[in-house]
């Protein structure tokens, strides 16, 4: 049966078909060819039961959160804020497109909602400052999937869910890997401006300065509370999730004047329609994961492992070669409920932190997010920017070998990740 659920699997993906539809076909038909003594509402039982742990509540609110921003005034402020601080610099826009990701993605906690709203503003003006289509797509792709590691992450939170592990722990790990990424992609941003002639922007006075932090304190409020009272022991990861759409939703109603309460049926329906869409590709892997379970694979797989005497570090760069293969052809949350548990007894059994994995492994979504010939945000791109894949495509290549140096440097070096919530938590 795990033969059968492995080949029409990487069928169906070559066919094109949609991911839920990859997800689910296999599984029904597994269990109709294979298990037949076993009802079909099983299958169902096992969809509710994967998408009923309570922390998966925060997933609809901070997709809530990101959309009532993206259709206000947040993203602009930031972006804004982010060009006084960076923009002079050589290869300022590009510092600012990363900066305002980072920013953004750490109030929103969706890569999707990132491309939209910081990509809308800065792509024309990277093209009017003599940035290439394909650097400033690859560039704005790329800087949005470094929010699958700031919190609130909901690649952290699917993560935690399927593993058992702290959420608040990964948020709090995320915050130094999704850093050091950004850095990465500065530091090749600003080789690229260089050897370019790009030219700079005027450097701020002090008044443009104030003028911009003034009009960023609500935004940048946001992520302080967020992170600050998840750290504080206030609030938990879900709860922070509702306060999130709480603060959205007053900032961009009352105080930025942006959006109006008739605009959030049509805001809501939007949110709904995401959250349909990421709980089914949840429940459908769910149901996979129980049939390989019950084909003894994760059993199989560790059993294997462990009889190769494989050290710690070995595993994890096969962990990492395993989750950069797949994340290139599966959707990011579905490559994590379905794979993970593959590796888990064999990671229990070598002792590896979870938070250190799951980092690595959120890691691995960002980079193949983003890398042909499937990475789900290009095709967001493609659809935003209207540009066709091999124009969206043509610059990531170096913004992957810079993620895949990131990777390497936190898998031989698990305390760049750990040692932040060992400390605060």
């Amino acid at each position: 049966m795990a033969s059968y659920l492995v080949a029409s699997l990487v069928v169906l993906l070559i066919l094109g078909f949609p991911m839920f539809m990859v997800m689910m076909v296999p599984s029904v038909t597994a269990l109709a060819f294979f298990q037949s003594h076993i009802p079909i509402f099983t299958l169902v039982q096992r969809m509710i039961g994967g998408i009923s742990p309570f922390p998966l509540t925060a997933v609809p609110l901070f997709i809530l959160a990101a959309d009532i921003m993206l259709k206000g005034e947040m993203a602009k402020r930031l972006t804004r804020f982010a060009e006084v601080l960076v923009g002079h610099l050589t290869g300022g826009l590009a510092h600012t497109t990363i900066l305002a990701s980072l920013i953004f993605g750490a109030v929103s906690g969706s890569t999707q909602a990132t491309v939209a709203a910081i990509g809308s503003n800065m792509y024309p003006t990277l093209i009017k400052r003599g940035y290439s289509r394909s650097f400033a797509t690859a560039l704005i792709v790329n800087a949005s999937d470094v929010s699958q590691l700031i919190p609130p992450s909901i690649m952290l939170i699917v993560y935690g869910v399927v593993t058992g592990t702290s959420i608040s722990s990964l948020f709090i790990a995320g915050i130094i890997p999704g850093l050091l990424l950004g850095l990465a992609f500065m530091v090749y941003s600003w080789y690229w401006a260089k050897k370019n002639n790009i030219p700079k922007n005027q450097k701020p006075t002090f008044g443009n300065l104030k003028q911009a932090t003034i009009e960023a304190i609500g935004p940048l409020g946001f992520t302080l509370i967020i992170i600050g009272g998840i750290y504080s022991g206030t609030f938990s990861p879900t709860e922070a999730a509702a306060v999130a759409v709480g603060y959205s939703f007053i900032m961009e109603t009352f105080v930025f004047r942006s959006i109006t309460i008739k605009d959030m049926g049509a805001i809501a329906l939007k949110s709904g329609t995401t959250t349909a869409l990421v709980f089914v590709l949840i429940g459908g892997a769910e149901a996979m994961v129980w049939l390989l379970t019950i084909s003894r694979i994760p059993l199989t797989v560790s059993t294997f492992i462990i009889g190769l005497n494989s050290s710690p570090l070995a595993l994890l760069l096969l962990i990492n070669v395993t989750f950069f293969i797949a994340l290139m052809f599966f959707n990011p949350i579905s490559a994590v409920v379905v794979i993970t548990p593959l590796f888990l007894p064999v990671i229990k059994a070598l002792g590896i932190d979870p938070v250190h994995l799951g980092v690595l492994i959120t890691l691995n979504a960002a980079i193949g997010s983003a890398t042909p010939p499937f990475g789900v945000d290009l095709f967001t791109a493609c659809a935003i920017f209207r540009l066709p894949f091999n124009t969206v495509v043509k610059g990531v290549g170096p913004f992957v070998i810079c993620g895949i140096i990131v990777l390497l440097v936190l898998t031989v070096f698990p305390e760049m990740v750990t040692f932040l919530p060992r400390l605060l938590l």
